[in-house]
């Protein structure tokens, strides 16, 4: 063994114990109270630092890039250490930073952006970078944009000596509650329930027509539910989803797009959905169940309208589904992996029956799926197990810490310059007061936003600067802030840049583009719904229970119907025309109205008998040729 490969083994042991470590530094304080929010986001960093910076340090080639790389860890640890020891201090002179604050203040502001550019990209650091950039040059800035301007000791104390900058909401919802879900994702996979999952979405419809695709959509929805990630969703089903599709005959570029717009919908998927939810719990001081059930209805919708399209399109191109014995039997495999289960009903009995904190509820949630693995014997599940479950969940949030971490910056700016308020004013001026408007414009600068970012920081961006406009104009504070959420989520299969595409493609080998089309296509309730939610308060469970179920009966029929304009298929093909009514007639149903219910249902009436004439008109032909034919 060269010396490398030993340094190498060296830093995975030490890596490991900080994963673990960090596991059980949040089940902790879980349980027993958090620290001061200062503290707990600070080790929540520290830990972040550690993890990016000896990971590098383990792949570095020369004797330079790993001292490089550990001393970085050590001067990133050593901001989280200056907090802790110098905390009262701190308090006392408030607004009066020493020297040594300012000096471990540009420390912690230089390597968040820097452990952003290493997990993420630079885009996030360049936003970042740029709304600095507008704090000191506010003075000499045009119009709505001017403002005093503010010199570098007031914005490192903004950033790093208080709750409103790097260590602000976004990162505390990640050190309190994100870490904790991670951490229940990666033990569900790792006790078998991922796979367990998929192997129960084949048993339920992988013999129907186009069973593989339908495989695809509801394992995504399963295994989105442990990932809260749209790339990691489609790496971790696609490779099993996508060859399957392929094989019955979808097209590689279809194959790849239910693949991709099944993941994306992993993030608005309850119980677990991505990290935004949990920071828009934060932000609107609402239990996190409440964002679930909100989030809830629109969920199934989506769902359903992937599902119908897939169907539709199966149907289309007579695509079969799985042979029987490339099924498991559902019996055998309920007996066997039934266990797999008792987690999320845990989660969810917590939740809703008990109406625990979110943070109980994930951790006894995180202690039902380790009795799991020791009970179930389908799959061997030990010590090692659990130290790589926390190793993989510690890597698994390394993105999010950053990601927060850096969106905290952009969110401090915000707050520091007021230009929340600047930007709601001049979006409502160009909406010119129209709410539809208003909303579009929105929408474009979530999806503009979304392409270069992961969901959370651009939801986070989004929440703190067009949410303000929408409740300008009287929309509610949850509806506003669900339509930002969406609009981040469906970024990811919206080109030019949309990253879960570019995964699934590059499984399937399809072209870019036509993925990317056919994604838009599959998920195009999720670029309509959000329109409705905010005009229509039952649609996010809101208003009295009959309006609510009535509401969700009549948009599952409309997804199906939006499904069948998008396909071009309903009991039969479809021309334009008739896609075109079918395309209004979803709108209707979609909208809880009941004179809209009614005309979309006028509508869907209406194609089914101009599909009834043209069956019959096609019967009619086929027996005058036979007849022909006979003489």
């Amino acid at each position: 063994m060269g010396k490398y490969d030993k340094y190498e083994k060296t830093m995975d042991a030490i890596l490991t114990t900080i994963s673990v470590a960090m596991g059980l530094f949040h089940t902790y304080t879980a349980l027993f109270g958090s620290l001061t929010s200062m503290w707990q986001r600070s080790i929540h960093l520290a830990f972040g630092f550690l993890l990016v910076y000896l990971m590098s340090s383990a792949k570095g080639k020369s004797v330079f890039d790993r001292l490089y790389s550990i001393v970085l860890a050590i001067l990133g640890s050593a901001t989280a250490v200056y907090i802790i020891t110098n905390f009262d201090a701190i308090i006392m002179r408030f607004g009066s930073p020493t020297t040594l604050d300012l000096v471990f203040g540009a420390v912690a502001l230089v390597l968040v952006l820097d452990i952003t550019r290493r997990t993420l990209g630079w885009a996030m650091p360049i936003i970042a970078i740029g709304f600095l950039a507008y704090a000191f040059l506010g003075p000499y800035l045009p119009g709505v944009l001017y403002h005093r301007g503010y010199d570098l000791q007031r914005v490192l104390n903004q950033m790093y000596l208080t709750t409103e900058g790097i260590y602000g909401i976004p990162l505390g919802v990640s050190a309190n509650y994100i870490l904790l879900f991670i951490l229940f994702g990666s033990f569900l996979i790792a006790t078998g329930a991922g796979q367990f999952y998929i192997d129960l979405a084949k048993a339920l419809v992988g013999r129907a027509r186009g069973g593989p695709a339908k495989v695809a959509v509801i394992a995504s929805a399963f295994f989105g539910t442990l990932s809260g990630s749209a790339q990691a969703n489609v790496a971790g089903t696609g490779m099993i989803t996508i060859p399957l599709m392929r094989n019955v005959g979808y097209r590689a570029e279809f194959a790849g797009a239910v693949e991709a717009t099944a993941s994306t919908g992993g993030q608005i998927m309850p119980p677990i959905m991505g990290a935004a939810a949990f920071i828009m719990a934060e932000i609107l001081g609402v239990p996190y169940f409440r964002i679930v059930q909100a989030a809830f209805i629109p969920a199934i919708i989506y769902f359903a309208s992937v599902l119908f399209s897939v169907d539709f399109e199966a149907a289309r191109t007579r695509i079969p589904g799985l042979q029987k014995d490339e099924v498991p039997n559902i019996g055998k495999l309920l007996k066997k992996g039934w266990l797999h289960l008792l987690p999320i009903g845990v989660l969810i009995f917590l939740l809703v029956v008990v109406k625990w904190t979110t943070t109980k509820a994930a951790v006894y949630s995180v202690l039902a799926t380790v009795a799991v693995g020791f009970l179930q014997r389908s799959k061997e599940f030990g010590l090692n197990e659990v130290i790589g479950a926390f190793r993989d969940a510690a890597r698994g949030a390394i993105s999010v810490i950053t990601a927060c971490a850096c969106a905290g910056i952009v969110v401090g700016i915000i707050n520091l310059t007021g230009l929340g308020l600047r930007f709601s004013n001049i979006v409502v001026s160009a909406a010119g007061g129209n709410l539809v408007l208003l909303l579009a414009l929105i929408m474009l600068a979530c999806i503009v936003l979304g392409m270069g970012l992961p969901t959370t920081p651009a939801y986070l961006v989004l929440a703190v600067l067009g949410v303000p406009a929408l409740q300008t104009l009287g929309i509610p504070a949850l509806a506003a802030h669900m339509f930002v959420f969406y609009f981040g989520c469906v970024s990811m299969i919206t080109p030019p840049v949309a990253l879960a595409v570019y995964v699934a493609a590059g499984i399937a080998k399809a072209g870019f583009w036509k993925t990317g089309i056919n994604a838009v296509k599959l998920g195009i309730a999720a670029f309509i719904v959000p329109y409705f939610f905010v005009f229509n308060p039952p649609l996010l469970f809101q208003g009295s229970l009959p309006s609510v179920l009535w509401a969700g009966v009549t948009a599952l029929v409309g997804a199906a119907l939006l499904s069948g304009a998008m396909i071009g298929w309903l009991m039969g093909d479809i021309g334009i025309p008739e896609r075109i009514v079918l395309f209004a007639s979803a709108l209707g149903l979609i909208d809880p109205g009941q004179v809209s219910n009614l005309l979309g249902l006028v509508g869907l009436a209406l194609v089914l008998v101009l599909q009834r004439l043209r069956a019959g008109r096609a019967r009619s032909t086929a027996r005058l040729q036979e007849d022909a034919g006979n003489r």
